[in-house]
């Protein structure tokens, strides 16, 4: 019990310092990436938090299973360097102790992963395309800040416009103004207010204008024409806009409930997130094997490359999946019998038959 105890720790502390370095690997670059939109006019500055906050925890959850891994290679190639692992197998420890202490951690960490994966990655998701949603609806990340004028388009086709005010929420233009030429036909638009949504059937935008005038011109007969309204909408083509897909944000069980191929890549995914997790435990253990006057940090490069060449099988059948070009059985469970059977593979190598 008290070497148990005293592995566990090991793992745990190795586990926790690798997942905080990773972390703060994360945020900064995910800092950085929303800071450079946000400086750019591309993101509102007083969203950048919640984005940070949502993307942080989001790539935190895929964090776990290579962190567990590092941090098992950290603690055990320690007690190689240091002759701990020679000491306790001529004690008699075999493989299945070891085991049973890494275990006792990993259990409870792959159920808590469970629990971030079924039920708050959905949430994160749903949470993070509402913001997206609302950036996209926003003037700024449609090209229209306030009180300048923008153009964009080409010589036949083209727009400029002007907003002289947007209200303190952000959402409504004050005193508007826009000039579509398309073509020969030029259409110029005044109005006390305007505001730009996402049609949730088309995914385009829609600027919805109030109380203005239409003034647009006869290039046949001369002249123009002019048409004072109450309420007027124009699609407008200010930046794309691509929704984002809601099968990530879809319960769990609804998304059991689906049978389409990408209902099923989607599960299978969320499913792998879990298994990776007690798998990449299995295989750290053999992994982490250290020889007399070995590096102590020689196998954590190749335990990093078999994680990343791990991720991208998985990645790539399941885009296939999703594509109906791979077949939802075997899926993306024969990645993981592979990963499984090296850490038997290794076992047997380095420990023998188990006795």
């Amino acid at each position: 019990m008290i070497i148990n105890r005293y592995l566990f720790k090991e793992i745990a502390l190795s586990f926790a310092a690798t997942l905080l370095v990773l972390t703060l690997i994360i945020v900064g670059n995910t800092f950085v990436r929303l800071l450079a939109d946000a400086s750019t006019g591309n993101l509102p500055t007083d969203l950048v938090g919640n984005l940070l906050w949502f993307g942080s925890l989001k790539q935190l959850i895929r964090l776990i299973p290579v962190a567990l891994l590092i941090g098992m290679m950290l603690a055990f190639s320690r007690l190689y360097r240091d002759s701990e692992m020679a000491a306790l197998r001529a004690a008699g420890f075999a493989p299945r102790h070891f085991y049973r202490a890494i275990f006792s951690f990993v259990l409870p960490l792959t159920l808590l992963l469970a629990v971030l994966v079924i039920f708050v990655s959905p949430w994160l998701e749903t949470n993070n395309a509402e913001l997206r949603r609302e950036i996209n609806e926003r003037p700024e990340a449609a090209g229209i800040p306030s009180g300048e004028f923008v153009s964009s388009g080409t010589a036949e086709r083209n727009y400029t416009a002007l907003a002289e005010a947007i209200d303190t929420s952000h959402t409504v233009m004050e005193r508007f103004f826009i000039r579509v030429k398309d073509g020969s036909n030029e259409v110029l638009i005044w109005a006390r207010s305007a505001v730009l949504f996402i049609d949730s059937g088309s995914g385009e935008r829609v600027l919805q204008i109030s109380d203005g005038y239409r003034y647009e011109s006869d290039p046949e007969h001369g002249g123009m024409t002019v048409i004072r309204f109450g309420e007027h909408s124009i699609r407008i083509p200010l930046r794309d806009y691509t929704s984002s897909s809601s099968l990530a944000s879809m319960p769990i069980e609804e998304l059991w409930q689906q049978t389409d191929n990408p209902a099923r890549a989607e599960l299978q995914w969320r499913i792998a997130i879990i298994v990776s997790a007690p798998l990449l435990a299995l295989l750290a253990f053999p992994l982490s094997y250290t020889a007399p006057r070995q590096g102590r940090y020689g196998k954590i490069g190749v335990a990093i490359l078999i994680y990343a060449v791990y991720a991208s099988i998985l990645a790539s059948v399941r885009g296939m999946m999703e594509r109906g070009d791979f077949p939802q059985l075997p899926g993306l469970w024969w990645i993981h019998l592979l990963v499984l059977g090296l850490a038997f593979w290794l076992l047997r190598k380095y420990y023998g038959k188990p006795s």
